[in-house]
């Protein structure tokens, strides 16, 4: 399999290789739950052996996936580790009402039987990524580079005149958006310099999504996605405003988890640039999400570290071949630690970057390939159906106090552990630096049948 780097590795600060450079790997091992008479949960290992910069000779590596972006799987040791088709929220509620009936088998054990058969509603647990699918990888073993690889610099700067005449502009633009009641909300870490049509068509070769407004419609879209622990790539956003005005338009970046996604919103400013129209933009990354019953609506949290999801906008409409130049200013009076809406912490070095868009062209992860898609799930809701009676059947080892003691214990170590890391990014340096590549052109999805 291969795949293409979107974030290099780096030597005394410098870049070593080109966004785009070619990486090549291979599934070591795959465990699939098929129907589920072996297995409850999907496993997948992939390992990365070789980068082949352009020009130059192959070069020896070892890394691992330390990190799925956007996933509701889990990786271990460098083994990515799917969900059990039964964890679900429907499923741990029915559990608790299966306690009650153990104290009347003879009246009531086949009540939630019979429920799981009749409203079969699960997740799909095997394991498919589709291509540009983001992988966080770690080297395990040091990579030895040898000189003579030349990196072009990653974006093309404004001349001098021109990036004075952004220094100005930023002084008007906006630091925060509100929220309809007054609140301040997301930081504006953006600005895009061109058409409408070029915005649009932009996102749409990086493979981003429009939002869908906010409806009864979409509301049930986003609880089915949250019973079945799935993505919804359409899926709403809450209204936020910049100088009292909604967003124009919506983009989205998930993969198959509700709770995870790269998202942001775009105004049109009154401002120009060279004749060209100005759209400005707030992009956050949310890592969490939670049903409120009190607002009756999903309440997403964000990663702090919001000048990272900046750097991850640029860099896909880049890879996309739409971007002409950048530059990046950063704002002297803006606090560099705010709170948003919601109360989560951000950390910005409350720069804004401009983009000047273009027509895009050859993009770095255009798939060439001709291989067909892999099945993501068993060809018929028969077996579907079937295969979820046989994971239900396997979970009734679990029905007991015991379990749930230990199962709501687990919760609340999860709980206390996530919230004492909540302040550092996913992908924190070590010796080993984490690379980032993306699955994209001529890539086979990788899937737990293969």
């Amino acid at each position: 399999m291969k795949g293409i780097l979107i974030e290099s590795p780096q030597c005394d600060g410098e870049l070593l290789f080109a966004e785009g450079t070619v990486v090549e790997g291979q599934i070591k091992s795959v465990h699939k739950v098929g129907m589920g008479f072996r297995h409850e949960t999907a496993a997948l290992e992939i390992e990365f052996e070789r980068i082949l910069p352009e020009n130059a000779a192959p070069i020896a590596m070892r890394a691992r996936v330390l990190e799925v972006d956007n996933a509701r799987e889990k990786v271990k040791c460098g083994v990515i580790h799917g969900i059990r088709g039964t964890n679900t929220p429907q499923d741990r509620l029915s559990r608790r009402l299966e306690y009650l009936a153990m104290l009347y088998p003879d009246d009531s054990l086949w009540i939630l039987p019979a429920y799981r058969a009749l409203v079969p509603v699960f997740p799909e647990p095997e394991i498919y990524f589709p291509r540009g699918t983001d992988l966080i990888l770690e080297l395990t073993t040091p990579l030895e580079v040898t000189g003579g690889i030349t990196v072009a610099p990653p974006n093309q700067e404004f001349d001098g005149l021109d990036a004075y005449s952004l220094d100005e502009m930023m002084m008007s633009v906006p630091e925060r958006t509100s929220t309809p009641k007054g609140r301040d909300a997301d930081v504006v870490n953006l600005a895009f310099i061109g058409s409408q049509e070029q915005v649009q068509k932009a996102f749409d070769a990086a493979g981003w999504k429009t939002g869908d407004a906010m409806r009864r419609r979409t509301a049930l879209h986003e609880i089915h996605a949250f019973l079945v622990v799935g993505n919804y790539a359409h899926g709403p956003m809450s209204k936020q405003l910049l100088n009292g005005k909604a967003a124009d338009s919506t983009w989205e970046k998930g993969l198959d988890s509700l709770a995870k996604r790269h998202h942001l919103r775009i105004w049109s400013a009154p401002d120009t640039f060279q004749g060209q129209s100005i759209w400005l933009s707030a992009a956050t990354r949310e890592i969490g999400a939670s049903l409120s019953l009190r607002k009756r609506e999903f309440v997403h949290h964000v990663d702090p570290n919001i000048d990272s999801e900046r750097e991850m906008v640029v860099r896909d409409l880049r890879l996309a071949g739409c971007v002409d130049r950048v530059h990046v200013d950063r704002r002297s009076r803006m606090p560099h630690a705010v709170v948003n809406a919601t109360g989560d912490d951000l950390y910005t070095d409350a720069a804004i970057a401009f983009v000047k868009l273009k027509d895009c062209e050859d993009p770095v992860f255009q798939n060439n390939s001709d291989a067909p898609e892999i099945a993501s799930r068993p060809p018929t809701k028969f077996a579907r159906y079937l295969r979820t009676q046989v994971l239900s059947a396997r979970d009734i080892w679990r029905e007991n106090v015991v379990y749930g003691a230990y199962d709501a214990s687990r919760m609340v170590i999860g709980a206390i552990r996530r919230r004492r890391s909540s302040g550092y990014s996913a992908g924190k340096q070590n010796d080993s630096k984490p690379v980032t590549t993306s699955l994209a052109s001529g890539i086979a999805s990788t899937y737990a049948t293969h």
